[in-house]
This record gives C-alpha cells, sequence and structure tokens, in this order.
C-alpha cells in the first residue's frame, strides 16, 4: 500500500574532516506544506536545495528541519586550522558579557566555540566539500524520514481498512433489516389512517360499498407514500460505494497525495449515515445509523494524519 503518514522522524550522524554533522527532520500534519530550518548560517545557500528535495517528497505537512556541525579539532595539528584571531575575539566578549551581566551568561565552552561559524579555516577554504558532506548527511536522513512515514502509513491503512470492512458490514445489517421495517411501516401506516377513516365514517352517514372501497384504496396509497418515504435503499446503496471507493484507494498504487481524496470520502459517507437515521423507522435502524457514523469518525482520525 503507498499510504503516506504526514507524521515522520528521521536522523543521521556523518563524521567529516569539517566535523561531526547531524541532520535530523520531524513532521507533524498539516493541511498544506511548510518547513522549518534551524542550520548554520554558512550553509544558508543549501536552503533551496532542502526546500526543494522535503517538498517533492511531502507535498502536506510541517517539516523541521535541523542541521548541526560540530567542529572539533582531532590532533595537535588541527588548531592550526582554527582562526585564533577570530577566537580571541569571541573569547573577549564572552568574558565582557560575564562581567557586565553577571549570572545572565553562561562562559561558552571549548566545544561551543569551535561550532561557531568563522572560526574553522577548513570551512573557509573548502565550503564545496562541506556542502557536498551534508547533502550525504541529509540524504541519509531523508531515507530514514521517508522509511519512517511509510511504515506509519500501512499502520493507518490497516486501521481504516479494518473500520471500512466493519461499515461493510453493518450496510448489510441494514439491507437486511430493511424489508420488515418497511413491512412494518406500511401496516402502522394503514391501522393509523384507517382509525382515521373510521371515526370519521362513524359520525358521519353511512358509507357505501363504492366509498369503502375508495377508502380502502386511499388506506394502501398513504401507506405506500410513507413506507417509500422511509425507504433507505438508495443511501444503502450510495454507502456501499463509497467503501468501495475507499478499498480501491486504499490499495492504490500511486504517489499522489491521497489525503484530501479520503477526506471528501468521509464527509459522503457522513452524509449517507446522516440521512439513513434520520429516515430510520425502527430503532435497530436507528443504532446502525449511529454505529456506522461512530466508525466514520474513527476513519477520519486516521485519515487526518495521511498525505
Amino acid at each position: 500500500m503507498s499510504i503516506l503518514s504526514m507524521t515522520g522522524y528521521g536522523i543521521a550522524r556523518r563524521e567529516t574532516p569539517h566535523g561531526i554533522i547531524t541532520t535530523e527532520i520531524r513532521s507533524v500534519n498539516n493541511r498544506f506544506f511548510e518547513l522549518s530550518l534551524r542550520i548554520p548560517d554558512d550553509l544558508r545557500g543549501l536552503e533551496p536545495f532542502f526546500r526543494e528535495r522535503l517538498a517533492s517528497l511531502s507535498p502536506r505537512g510541517k517539516c523541521e528541519l535541523r542541521i548541526s556541525l560540530l567542529r572539533a579539532p582531532n590532533s595537535q595539528s588541527d588548531t592550526s586550522l582554527i582562526d585564533k584571531d577570530r577566537l580571541k575575539a569571541v573569547m573577549a566578549l564572552s568574558k565582557t558579557l560575564e562581567e557586565e551581566y553577571p549570572g545572565q551568561w553562561r562562559p561558552m565552552t571549548i566545544a561551543e566555540l569551535l561550532s561557531l561559524p568563522g572560526l574553522n579555516a577548513r570551512d573557509a577554504s573548502d565550503p564545496e566539500s562541506l556542502e557536498m558532506e551534508v547533502r550525504e548527511c541529509f540524504n541519509t536522513a531523508l531515507d530514514t524520514f521517508v522509511g519512517s512515514r511509510s511504515q506509519e502509513g500501512q499502520q493507518l491503512a490497516q486501521v481504516i481498512e479494518q473500520r471500512g470492512r466493519e461499515l461493510d458490514r453493518l450496510v448489510q445489517r441494514a439491507r437486511q433489516a430493511l424489508p420488515l421495517a418497511l413491512t412494518q411501516q406500511r401496516e402502522k401506516i394503514r391501522q393509523r389512517v384507517q382509525e382515521a377513516f373510521d371515526a370519521m365514517a362513524g359520525q358521519a352517514s353511512a358509507v357505501s360499498e363504492e366509498g369503502a372501497n375508495l377508502i380502502e384504496e386511499r388506506i394502501r396509497q398513504e401507506a405506500h407514500l410513507a413506507a417509500g418515504r422511509a425507504d433507505i435503499a438508495e443511501e444503502l446503496d450510495r454507502l456501499q460505494a463509497h467503501l468501495e471507493k475507499l478499498q480501491l484507494l486504499l490499495k492504490s498504487q500511486g504517489t499522489e497525495p491521497k489525503g484530501k481524496r479520503f477526506d471528501f470520502l468521509c464527509q459522503e459517507l457522513h452524509r449517507e449515515a446522516n440521512t439513513l437515521g434520520a429516515k430510520s423507522i425502527q430503532i435497530e435502524l436507528t443504532e446502525i445509523s449511529l454505529e456506522m457514523k461512530l466508525l466514520i469518525e474513527q476513519i477520519k482520525e486516521q485519515v487526518q494524519n495521511i498525505q
């Protein structure tokens, strides 16, 4: 099943000559695509690349991308790659802030200082190498991210399919109960109309045989019309058709977003279930309508997370 959840998570770490790169991607459901970036300033040039890749794979959802680069020399010779003048300036500024704002400024650690942009001479001399390493790390995290969305999407699809089958069983129950319900409704209406005509005849003069036949025919017509207004066969047919579309959509292998189509089907299912309840002429049919609406709401909850 090619159902993707809008909720996903992926992380990757990569040790490079520039330091340790960590990429983290997470997303939650949202009507449209929205991206929040938290990356070092010297990687801002890659923002269009990140945005295009995520938007193509996650056209709906609120995504957050975090990239950190921990620059730490691994040997004594690596210290030659540090811009010592800038490092001294930053340390002096940190000391000044600590003196002027006691208790409000925490001295920076060596690791934090070295992670600041502009202090590592390697990055300034070979930015293309750094960008290539970041892209590789990002792609690895992206693969994990897409995999998590696919796995959760399969779980959502299983829940929706199960609820859909339960709805189908309720439709069959309603079909089986409908003939008896219509027969009982016709008889109930016939008795009421008959009682009304009998009361009128009792107060009037004797009714001729022809008049009695006309009254009997009118009673049958009224009972038939009342039962027709209570017939829910068309609603059950439409429910069945919507459920078939639901199963086909679950099994479709296309890569296009399906969340909005699922949402539309939920609206149509809910409309038919409401009509069924409004036209119900039997307690069993009323209960079936209520159970249907509960299942449809459960499907809708899962649909909100589908891309």
